[in-house]
Protein backbone atom coordinates (compact mmCIF):
# COMPACT_ATOMS: atom_id res chain seq x y z
CA UNK A 1 0.00 0.00 0.00
CA UNK A 2 1.16 3.70 -0.43
CA UNK A 3 1.12 6.62 1.88
CA UNK A 4 -2.56 7.30 2.06
CA UNK A 5 -3.24 3.90 3.00
CA UNK A 6 -1.14 3.37 5.75
CA UNK A 7 -1.91 7.43 6.94
CA UNK A 8 -5.84 6.73 6.86
CA UNK A 9 -6.57 3.31 7.64
CA UNK A 10 -3.60 2.90 10.11
CA UNK A 11 -4.51 6.07 12.04
CA UNK A 12 -8.22 4.65 12.21
CA UNK A 13 -6.97 1.21 13.65
CA UNK A 14 -5.58 3.35 16.17
CA UNK A 15 -8.89 5.02 17.21
CA UNK A 16 -9.54 3.23 20.52
CA UNK A 17 -5.85 4.90 22.04
CA UNK A 18 -6.59 8.22 19.86
CA UNK A 19 -6.92 10.14 23.31
CA UNK A 20 -3.89 8.50 24.85
CA UNK A 21 -1.42 9.18 22.12
CA UNK A 22 0.11 11.99 19.98
CA UNK A 23 -1.79 11.68 16.66
CA UNK A 24 1.31 13.29 14.97
CA UNK A 25 3.61 10.55 16.29
CA UNK A 26 1.20 8.08 15.47
CA UNK A 27 0.79 9.05 11.95
CA UNK A 28 4.64 8.75 11.63
CA UNK A 29 4.95 5.43 12.76
CA UNK A 30 2.00 4.34 10.14
CA UNK A 31 4.46 5.32 7.10
CA UNK A 32 7.77 4.72 9.08
CA UNK A 33 8.69 1.36 7.57
CA UNK A 34 8.38 2.59 4.44
CA UNK A 35 10.64 5.80 5.06
CA UNK A 36 13.11 3.45 6.51
CA UNK A 37 13.09 0.69 3.74
CA UNK A 38 12.14 2.11 0.53
CA UNK A 39 15.39 4.89 0.33
CA UNK A 40 17.63 1.95 2.02
CA UNK A 41 17.04 -0.38 -1.03
CA UNK A 42 16.47 2.10 -4.46
CA UNK A 43 19.74 4.11 -3.23
CA UNK A 44 21.08 0.17 -3.05
CA UNK A 45 19.78 -0.35 -6.65
CA UNK A 46 21.16 3.67 -7.92
CA UNK A 47 24.52 2.24 -6.98
CA UNK A 48 24.91 -1.56 -7.76
CA UNK A 49 22.41 -1.63 -10.29
CA UNK A 50 18.90 -4.34 -9.48
CA UNK A 51 20.38 -7.78 -10.16
CA UNK A 52 22.85 -6.95 -8.11
CA UNK A 53 20.66 -5.61 -5.15
CA UNK A 54 18.72 -9.03 -5.57
CA UNK A 55 22.03 -10.42 -4.30
CA UNK A 56 22.32 -8.51 -1.65
CA UNK A 57 21.47 -8.60 1.90
CA UNK A 58 19.19 -5.92 1.09
CA UNK A 59 17.26 -7.30 -1.74
CA UNK A 60 13.70 -5.61 -1.45
CA UNK A 61 12.07 -2.61 -0.77
CA UNK A 62 10.72 -4.52 2.49
CA UNK A 63 13.83 -4.91 5.15
CA UNK A 64 14.83 -3.76 8.41
CA UNK A 65 11.55 -1.16 9.23
CA UNK A 66 9.06 -4.00 8.46
CA UNK A 67 10.30 -6.10 11.27
CA UNK A 68 8.50 -7.50 14.11
CA UNK A 69 11.72 -7.12 15.54
CA UNK A 70 11.68 -3.25 14.94
CA UNK A 71 8.76 -3.17 16.77
CA UNK A 72 9.46 -5.04 19.54
CA UNK A 73 12.39 -2.48 20.16
CA UNK A 74 10.29 0.61 19.39
CA UNK A 75 7.86 -1.05 22.09
CA UNK A 76 10.54 -1.80 24.46
CA UNK A 77 11.99 1.83 24.63
CA UNK A 78 8.44 3.43 24.76
CA UNK A 79 7.60 0.93 28.11
CA UNK A 80 10.76 1.66 29.45
CA UNK A 81 10.72 5.14 28.83
CA UNK A 82 7.12 5.69 29.33
CA UNK A 83 7.04 7.38 26.55
CA UNK A 84 3.54 8.22 24.63
CA UNK A 85 5.19 9.42 21.86
CA UNK A 86 7.53 6.71 21.46
CA UNK A 87 4.63 4.55 21.64
CA UNK A 88 2.51 6.28 19.32
CA UNK A 89 4.98 5.74 17.10
CA UNK A 90 5.37 1.64 17.75
CA UNK A 91 1.51 1.71 17.64
CA UNK A 92 1.92 3.09 13.83
CA UNK A 93 4.44 0.97 13.11
CA UNK A 94 2.23 -1.82 14.09
CA UNK A 95 -0.90 -0.97 11.82
CA UNK A 96 1.64 -0.31 8.82
CA UNK A 97 2.82 -4.23 9.31
CA UNK A 98 -0.22 -5.26 9.96
CA UNK A 99 -1.44 -4.01 6.60
CA UNK A 100 1.01 -4.85 4.64
CA UNK A 101 0.82 -8.76 5.73
CA UNK A 102 -3.26 -8.29 5.73
CA UNK A 103 -2.55 -6.89 2.19
CA UNK A 104 -0.45 -9.29 0.86
CA UNK A 105 -2.38 -12.43 2.09
CA UNK A 106 -5.25 -11.26 0.64
CA UNK A 107 -3.81 -10.18 -2.65
CA UNK A 108 -2.18 -14.02 -2.70
CA UNK A 109 -5.84 -15.40 -2.62
CA UNK A 110 -7.44 -13.24 -5.00
CA UNK A 111 -4.49 -13.91 -7.58
CA UNK A 112 -3.16 -10.16 -7.52
CA UNK A 113 0.15 -11.18 -6.20
CA UNK A 114 2.32 -14.26 -6.57
CA UNK A 115 4.36 -15.56 -3.93
CA UNK A 116 7.91 -15.68 -5.05
CA UNK A 117 10.01 -12.80 -6.17
CA UNK A 118 7.70 -9.98 -4.09
CA UNK A 119 6.41 -7.81 -1.47
CA UNK A 120 7.08 -10.75 0.89
CA UNK A 121 5.49 -9.11 4.07
CA UNK A 122 5.09 -12.36 6.10
CA UNK A 123 9.19 -13.12 5.56
CA UNK A 124 10.15 -9.69 5.92
CA UNK A 125 7.73 -9.33 9.11
CA UNK A 126 9.33 -12.44 11.10
CA UNK A 127 12.62 -11.52 10.12
CA UNK A 128 15.11 -13.19 11.03
CA UNK A 129 12.94 -16.46 12.12
CA UNK A 130 12.13 -17.47 8.67
CA UNK A 131 16.16 -16.76 7.64
CA UNK A 132 18.44 -14.22 7.49
CA UNK A 133 18.04 -13.26 3.70
CA UNK A 134 15.12 -10.12 2.99
CA UNK A 135 12.75 -11.32 0.32
CA UNK A 136 13.80 -9.94 -3.43
CA UNK A 137 11.85 -7.35 -4.69
CA UNK A 138 10.16 -7.90 -7.95
CA UNK A 139 11.62 -4.43 -9.78
CA UNK A 140 12.56 -0.77 -10.34
CA UNK A 141 11.19 2.26 -7.97
CA UNK A 142 8.88 2.56 -11.76
CA UNK A 143 7.80 -0.83 -11.20
CA UNK A 144 6.65 0.10 -7.45
CA UNK A 145 4.75 3.73 -8.82
CA UNK A 146 2.96 1.49 -11.40
CA UNK A 147 1.65 -0.57 -8.48
CA UNK A 148 -1.07 2.39 -8.12
CA UNK A 149 -3.38 0.55 -10.57
CA UNK A 150 -3.21 -2.76 -8.74
CA UNK A 151 -7.08 -2.64 -7.50
CA UNK A 152 -6.26 -3.70 -3.70
CA UNK A 153 -3.97 -0.66 -3.36
CA UNK A 154 -5.90 1.77 -5.14
CA UNK A 155 -8.76 0.56 -2.84
CA UNK A 156 -6.53 1.31 0.06
CA UNK A 157 -5.68 4.64 -1.38
CA UNK A 158 -8.55 6.12 -1.88
CA UNK A 159 -10.06 4.78 1.49
CA UNK A 160 -7.09 6.12 3.42
CA UNK A 161 -7.58 9.43 1.69
CA UNK A 162 -11.48 9.48 2.56
CA UNK A 163 -10.71 8.70 6.03
CA UNK A 164 -7.65 11.35 6.24
CA UNK A 165 -10.43 13.69 4.80
CA UNK A 166 -13.31 12.84 6.84
CA UNK A 167 -10.99 12.61 9.76
CA UNK A 168 -9.27 16.69 9.00
CA UNK A 169 -13.18 17.53 8.35
CA UNK A 170 -14.54 16.34 11.63
CA UNK A 171 -11.39 18.19 13.97
CA UNK A 172 -12.08 21.38 11.78
CA UNK A 173 -15.81 21.27 12.25
CA UNK A 174 -15.04 20.93 16.26
CA UNK A 175 -12.12 23.58 16.49
CA UNK A 176 -15.17 26.19 14.52
CA UNK A 177 -17.57 25.15 16.84
CA UNK A 178 -16.03 25.87 20.11
CA UNK A 179 -16.41 28.89 21.70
Amino acid sequence: MFIFGHLGIGSKMAYPWRKQIPRAALLLGTVLPDLIDKPLYYLEVAFIGSAAAKQSFISGSRTFGHTLLLLIVVALIAALRRSRMIAALALGIATHDLIDVIGDQIQLSLGWMQLGPGPGGLQSFLWPLLGWHFPVSTGSLTWHLSQIVNPWILLGEVAGLCILIWDYRRRWLRRVSEP
